[in-house]
Protein backbone atom coordinates (compact mmCIF):
# COMPACT_ATOMS: atom_id res chain seq x y z
CA UNK A 1 0.00 0.00 0.00
CA UNK A 2 0.98 3.49 -0.44
CA UNK A 3 1.92 5.67 2.55
CA UNK A 4 2.48 9.14 2.26
CA UNK A 5 2.57 12.20 5.06
CA UNK A 6 -1.38 12.50 5.59
CA UNK A 7 -1.26 8.72 6.35
CA UNK A 8 1.58 9.05 8.34
CA UNK A 9 0.22 12.04 10.51
CA UNK A 10 -3.34 10.30 11.03
CA UNK A 11 -1.29 8.03 13.18
CA UNK A 12 -0.78 10.77 15.88
CA UNK A 13 -4.09 10.89 17.01
CA UNK A 14 -5.88 10.14 20.84
CA UNK A 15 -6.82 6.12 19.58
CA UNK A 16 -4.19 3.34 20.77
CA UNK A 17 -3.42 0.19 20.05
CA UNK A 18 -2.67 -1.10 16.76
CA UNK A 19 -5.74 0.29 15.92
CA UNK A 20 -4.14 3.75 15.66
CA UNK A 21 -2.22 3.03 12.72
CA UNK A 22 -5.41 1.98 10.23
CA UNK A 23 -3.92 4.43 8.01
CA UNK A 24 -1.07 2.73 7.42
CA UNK A 25 -2.17 -0.95 7.65
CA UNK A 26 -3.92 -2.77 4.71
CA UNK A 27 -7.00 -3.70 6.57
CA UNK A 28 -10.50 -2.73 6.32
CA UNK A 29 -11.33 -3.03 9.83
CA UNK A 30 -8.84 -3.06 13.20
CA UNK A 31 -10.50 -4.98 16.23
CA UNK A 32 -9.18 -3.27 19.23
CA UNK A 33 -6.29 -5.35 20.66
CA UNK A 34 -4.10 -4.21 23.69
CA UNK A 35 -1.38 -5.15 21.20
CA UNK A 36 1.75 -2.29 20.82
CA UNK A 37 2.24 0.77 22.85
CA UNK A 38 5.03 -1.60 24.12
CA UNK A 39 7.65 1.09 26.65
CA UNK A 40 10.93 2.22 25.42
CA UNK A 41 13.82 1.77 28.36
CA UNK A 42 16.89 4.18 28.12
CA UNK A 43 20.30 2.51 29.53
CA UNK A 44 23.83 3.92 28.55
CA UNK A 45 26.70 1.74 27.78
CA UNK A 46 30.44 3.44 27.52
CA UNK A 47 28.81 6.73 26.48
CA UNK A 48 25.73 4.95 24.04
CA UNK A 49 22.29 5.94 24.36
CA UNK A 50 20.40 2.63 24.25
CA UNK A 51 16.64 2.54 23.88
CA UNK A 52 15.42 -0.98 24.54
CA UNK A 53 11.99 -1.37 23.00
CA UNK A 54 10.43 -3.94 25.53
CA UNK A 55 8.17 -6.19 23.12
CA UNK A 56 8.44 -9.20 25.37
CA UNK A 57 5.37 -6.86 27.26
CA UNK A 58 2.85 -7.70 24.35
CA UNK A 59 0.01 -9.90 25.59
CA UNK A 60 1.60 -13.12 23.81
CA UNK A 61 4.77 -11.96 25.13
CA UNK A 62 6.55 -11.20 21.75
CA UNK A 63 7.16 -9.04 18.62
CA UNK A 64 5.52 -11.34 17.11
CA UNK A 65 1.95 -10.18 18.37
CA UNK A 66 2.46 -7.54 16.05
CA UNK A 67 2.35 -9.39 12.55
CA UNK A 68 -0.28 -12.05 13.78
CA UNK A 69 -2.51 -8.78 14.52
CA UNK A 70 -2.41 -7.63 11.10
CA UNK A 71 -1.78 -11.11 9.45
CA UNK A 72 -5.64 -12.59 11.66
CA UNK A 73 -7.61 -9.68 11.07
CA UNK A 74 -6.62 -10.13 7.18
CA UNK A 75 -7.86 -13.94 7.21
CA UNK A 76 -10.88 -12.63 8.91
CA UNK A 77 -11.92 -10.38 6.73
CA UNK A 78 -11.07 -13.24 3.83
CA UNK A 79 -13.54 -15.35 6.21
CA UNK A 80 -11.03 -17.86 6.95
CA UNK A 81 -12.09 -20.70 9.85
CA UNK A 82 -8.26 -21.89 10.60
CA UNK A 83 -5.00 -20.80 9.69
CA UNK A 84 -1.69 -23.04 10.00
CA UNK A 85 1.48 -21.47 10.98
CA UNK A 86 5.57 -22.70 11.31
CA UNK A 87 7.18 -21.42 14.28
CA UNK A 88 9.88 -21.75 16.65
CA UNK A 89 7.61 -20.74 19.29
CA UNK A 90 6.93 -17.20 19.49
CA UNK A 91 5.07 -16.90 16.37
CA UNK A 92 2.66 -19.56 16.99
CA UNK A 93 1.84 -18.38 20.61
CA UNK A 94 1.36 -14.69 18.85
CA UNK A 95 -1.00 -16.40 16.03
CA UNK A 96 -2.95 -18.71 18.63
CA UNK A 97 -3.42 -15.92 20.86
CA UNK A 98 -4.69 -13.79 18.17
CA UNK A 99 -6.41 -16.34 16.67
CA UNK A 100 -8.52 -17.49 19.86
CA UNK A 101 -9.67 -13.48 20.35
CA UNK A 102 -10.63 -13.69 16.43
CA UNK A 103 -12.93 -17.50 16.61
CA UNK A 104 -9.93 -18.57 13.75
CA UNK A 105 -8.71 -22.30 14.82
CA UNK A 106 -4.57 -22.36 14.25
CA UNK A 107 -2.59 -25.23 13.81
CA UNK A 108 0.74 -24.99 14.97
CA UNK A 109 3.71 -26.94 13.66
CA UNK A 110 7.08 -26.64 15.53
CA UNK A 111 10.51 -28.20 16.53
CA UNK A 112 10.10 -31.27 18.88
CA UNK A 113 12.93 -29.43 20.75
CA UNK A 114 11.06 -26.35 21.39
CA UNK A 115 10.79 -25.11 25.05
CA UNK A 116 8.40 -26.57 26.81
CA UNK A 117 7.37 -23.50 28.38
CA UNK A 118 6.19 -22.40 24.93
CA UNK A 119 4.77 -25.50 24.10
CA UNK A 120 2.24 -25.29 27.48
CA UNK A 121 1.02 -21.62 26.61
CA UNK A 122 0.40 -22.92 23.05
CA UNK A 123 -1.95 -25.84 24.37
CA UNK A 124 -3.29 -23.63 27.33
CA UNK A 125 -4.54 -20.65 23.95
CA UNK A 126 -5.89 -24.26 22.44
CA UNK A 127 -3.70 -24.68 19.17
CA UNK A 128 -3.68 -27.66 17.72
CA UNK A 129 -0.04 -28.54 17.51
CA UNK A 130 2.54 -30.48 15.57
CA UNK A 131 5.59 -31.67 16.51
CA UNK A 132 8.35 -32.15 13.95
CA UNK A 133 11.50 -34.05 14.53
CA UNK A 134 14.70 -32.13 12.85
CA UNK A 135 15.04 -28.54 12.61
CA UNK A 136 13.38 -25.14 11.74
CA UNK A 137 13.47 -26.36 7.68
CA UNK A 138 11.96 -29.43 8.24
CA UNK A 139 9.52 -27.66 10.56
CA UNK A 140 8.65 -25.68 7.62
CA UNK A 141 8.56 -28.44 5.04
CA UNK A 142 5.89 -30.08 7.01
CA UNK A 143 3.90 -27.33 7.80
CA UNK A 144 3.58 -26.26 3.32
CA UNK A 145 2.40 -30.23 2.88
CA UNK A 146 0.07 -30.18 5.60
CA UNK A 147 -1.14 -26.59 4.57
CA UNK A 148 -1.57 -27.81 0.60
CA UNK A 149 -4.00 -30.77 2.04
CA UNK A 150 -6.72 -28.55 3.80
CA UNK A 151 -8.41 -25.35 3.42
CA UNK A 152 -6.51 -23.46 5.85
CA UNK A 153 -4.96 -20.18 5.33
CA UNK A 154 -1.03 -20.78 5.43
CA UNK A 155 -0.08 -17.84 7.15
CA UNK A 156 3.70 -18.44 8.46
CA UNK A 157 5.49 -15.45 8.90
CA UNK A 158 8.76 -15.97 6.54
CA UNK A 159 6.74 -14.81 3.56
CA UNK A 160 3.63 -12.97 4.87
CA UNK A 161 3.36 -9.61 3.57
CA UNK A 162 0.60 -8.78 6.55
CA UNK A 163 3.00 -10.00 9.10
CA UNK A 164 5.50 -7.26 8.36
CA UNK A 165 3.17 -4.48 8.38
CA UNK A 166 2.59 -5.25 11.58
CA UNK A 167 5.79 -5.33 12.63
CA UNK A 168 7.05 -2.17 11.44
CA UNK A 169 4.51 -0.49 13.56
CA UNK A 170 7.59 -1.03 16.22
CA UNK A 171 9.58 1.43 14.25
CA UNK A 172 6.90 3.76 14.10
CA UNK A 173 6.78 3.59 17.63
CA UNK A 174 9.89 3.90 18.56
CA UNK A 175 10.81 7.11 16.52
CA UNK A 176 8.02 8.87 18.24
CA UNK A 177 9.66 7.72 21.93
CA UNK A 178 13.42 8.36 21.01
CA UNK A 179 13.52 10.99 17.98
CA UNK A 180 17.08 10.36 16.03
CA UNK A 181 17.80 6.91 15.97
CA UNK A 182 21.68 6.10 14.72
CA UNK A 183 21.58 2.72 14.81
CA UNK A 184 19.07 -0.53 14.79
CA UNK A 185 20.23 -4.02 16.02
CA UNK A 186 18.31 -6.74 14.69
CA UNK A 187 18.20 -10.70 15.62
CA UNK A 188 17.97 -12.11 12.35
CA UNK A 189 16.68 -15.61 11.67
CA UNK A 190 13.64 -15.32 9.35
CA UNK A 191 14.08 -11.55 8.95
CA UNK A 192 10.84 -10.81 10.16
CA UNK A 193 12.30 -8.10 12.77
CA UNK A 194 14.87 -6.32 10.34
CA UNK A 195 12.52 -6.39 7.21
CA UNK A 196 9.44 -4.80 9.17
CA UNK A 197 12.03 -2.07 10.63
CA UNK A 198 13.34 -1.43 7.47
CA UNK A 199 9.42 -1.05 6.15
CA UNK A 200 8.85 1.25 9.17
CA UNK A 201 11.64 3.68 8.85
CA UNK A 202 11.35 3.94 4.94
CA UNK A 203 7.61 4.81 4.97
CA UNK A 204 8.42 7.69 7.72
CA UNK A 205 11.33 8.81 5.85
CA UNK A 206 9.74 8.78 2.60
CA UNK A 207 6.97 10.73 4.71
CA UNK A 208 9.15 13.39 5.90
CA UNK A 209 8.74 12.08 9.25
CA UNK A 210 12.36 11.21 9.60
CA UNK A 211 15.30 12.76 8.93
CA UNK A 212 17.58 9.92 7.66
CA UNK A 213 17.16 6.15 7.64
CA UNK A 214 19.02 4.29 10.64
CA UNK A 215 21.83 1.97 10.07
CA UNK A 216 20.42 -1.28 9.92
CA UNK A 217 22.85 -3.92 11.63
CA UNK A 218 21.64 -8.20 11.04
CA UNK A 219 23.02 -9.86 14.15
CA UNK A 220 22.94 -13.81 13.45
CA UNK A 221 24.21 -16.29 15.83
CA UNK A 222 26.75 -18.67 15.31
CA UNK A 223 26.25 -21.52 13.12
CA UNK A 224 23.15 -19.73 11.37
CA UNK A 225 24.48 -16.78 9.80
CA UNK A 226 23.76 -16.87 6.03
CA UNK A 227 22.61 -13.38 5.98
CA UNK A 228 25.89 -12.24 7.46
CA UNK A 229 28.14 -14.59 4.97
CA UNK A 230 26.01 -12.79 2.05
CA UNK A 231 27.15 -9.13 3.64
CA UNK A 232 30.43 -10.82 3.53
CA UNK A 233 30.72 -11.52 7.08
CA UNK A 234 33.66 -14.43 7.88
CA UNK A 235 31.55 -16.95 8.82
CA UNK A 236 33.68 -19.66 9.21
CA UNK A 237 33.35 -20.40 13.08
CA UNK A 238 33.39 -23.79 14.57
CA UNK A 239 30.62 -22.86 16.79
CA UNK A 240 26.54 -23.32 17.03
CA UNK A 241 24.91 -21.72 19.09
CA UNK A 242 22.55 -23.66 21.56
CA UNK A 243 21.06 -20.25 23.42
CA UNK A 244 19.42 -18.56 19.97
CA UNK A 245 17.17 -20.96 19.43
CA UNK A 246 14.27 -18.16 17.99
CA UNK A 247 17.00 -17.40 15.08
CA UNK A 248 18.22 -20.64 14.05
CA UNK A 249 17.07 -20.80 10.75
CA UNK A 250 19.96 -22.24 7.99
CA UNK A 251 18.91 -21.02 4.84
CA UNK A 252 15.69 -18.15 5.31
CA UNK A 253 14.24 -17.78 1.48
CA UNK A 254 14.41 -13.74 1.97
CA UNK A 255 18.30 -13.69 2.73
CA UNK A 256 18.73 -11.25 -0.33
CA UNK A 257 15.99 -9.09 0.71
CA UNK A 258 17.49 -9.04 4.11
CA UNK A 259 20.91 -7.97 2.80
CA UNK A 260 19.82 -5.22 0.55
CA UNK A 261 17.87 -3.65 2.93
CA UNK A 262 21.27 -3.73 5.54
CA UNK A 263 23.25 -2.48 2.85
CA UNK A 264 20.66 0.16 1.67
CA UNK A 265 20.63 1.40 5.40
CA UNK A 266 24.54 1.64 5.43
CA UNK A 267 24.53 -1.38 7.84
CA UNK A 268 26.39 -4.53 8.20
CA UNK A 269 26.12 -7.60 9.60
CA UNK A 270 27.04 -9.12 12.72
CA UNK A 271 27.40 -13.06 14.17
CA UNK A 272 28.08 -13.66 17.91
CA UNK A 273 28.76 -16.64 19.68
CA UNK A 274 26.85 -18.37 23.17
CA UNK A 275 29.68 -16.82 25.13
CA UNK A 276 28.45 -13.26 24.10
CA UNK A 277 24.93 -13.89 24.14
CA UNK A 278 25.24 -15.33 28.03
CA UNK A 279 27.08 -11.82 28.39
CA UNK A 280 24.06 -9.76 27.23
CA UNK A 281 21.77 -11.74 28.68
CA UNK A 282 23.34 -11.54 31.92
CA UNK A 283 23.62 -7.67 31.82
CA UNK A 284 19.72 -8.09 30.83
CA UNK A 285 18.67 -9.78 33.84
CA UNK A 286 20.86 -7.61 36.34
CA UNK A 287 18.51 -4.56 35.31
CA UNK A 288 15.74 -6.18 35.14
CA UNK A 289 14.70 -7.16 31.42
CA UNK A 290 14.00 -10.71 31.82
CA UNK A 291 13.97 -12.36 28.46
CA UNK A 292 14.84 -15.19 26.25
CA UNK A 293 18.38 -15.38 25.44
CA UNK A 294 17.57 -14.72 21.15
CA UNK A 295 16.61 -11.20 22.70
CA UNK A 296 20.16 -11.17 24.36
CA UNK A 297 21.89 -11.41 20.67
CA UNK A 298 21.53 -7.97 18.92
CA UNK A 299 23.12 -6.30 22.59
CA UNK A 300 25.86 -9.00 22.13
CA UNK A 301 26.68 -7.58 19.22
CA UNK A 302 26.42 -3.85 19.99
CA UNK A 303 28.52 -4.73 23.04
CA UNK A 304 31.38 -5.88 20.37
CA UNK A 305 30.71 -2.98 18.20
CA UNK A 306 31.05 -0.01 21.04
CA UNK A 307 34.40 -1.94 22.06
CA UNK A 308 35.97 -1.78 18.98
CA UNK A 309 34.47 1.69 17.96
CA UNK A 310 31.91 1.02 15.08
CA UNK A 311 29.46 2.53 17.07
CA UNK A 312 31.11 5.93 18.77
CA UNK A 313 29.96 7.35 22.26
CA UNK A 314 27.17 9.77 21.60
CA UNK A 315 25.48 7.39 19.35
CA UNK A 316 21.50 6.53 19.73
CA UNK A 317 20.67 2.91 19.33
CA UNK A 318 17.08 0.97 19.53
CA UNK A 319 17.63 -2.33 20.43
CA UNK A 320 14.32 -4.56 20.13
CA UNK A 321 13.78 -7.24 23.46
CA UNK A 322 11.95 -9.19 21.24
CA UNK A 323 10.90 -12.23 23.35
CA UNK A 324 10.13 -12.86 26.84
CA UNK A 325 12.07 -14.76 28.63
CA UNK A 326 8.97 -16.46 31.30
CA UNK A 327 8.43 -18.87 28.71
CA UNK A 328 11.76 -20.33 28.84
CA UNK A 329 13.08 -20.31 32.53
CA UNK A 330 14.45 -23.62 32.73
CA UNK A 331 16.37 -22.28 29.65
CA UNK A 332 17.56 -19.00 31.60
CA UNK A 333 18.06 -20.88 34.80
CA UNK A 334 20.76 -23.21 32.74
CA UNK A 335 22.58 -19.76 31.54
CA UNK A 336 22.35 -17.89 35.14
CA UNK A 337 21.96 -20.16 37.59
CA UNK A 338 19.37 -19.40 40.52
CA UNK A 339 21.66 -17.78 42.77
Amino acid sequence: MAVDAGRVSSCAGPRRGMARFAPVLPLQRLPETPVGDTPLAVEEYRGVQIGLKLEYLNLGGSFKDRGAYVTVARCAELEFESIVVDSSGNAGVAFALMGRRAGIGVDVFLPRSAPEGKKLLLRILRARLHEVTGDRMAVHAATLDYAGSTRAAYAGHWFNPYFAHGVKTMAYEAAEQMGAIDFVFCPVGAGTVLLGMYTGFSELYAAKAGKTLPCLIAVQAEGYAPVCRRLGVDTSGPGISHLADGIAIAEPPRRDEIAAAVTETGGFGMVVDDGEIARALTWLTARGYVVEPTSAVPLAALFRCVEDGRVPRGSRVLLPLTGSGLKVLSELTEVGGTG
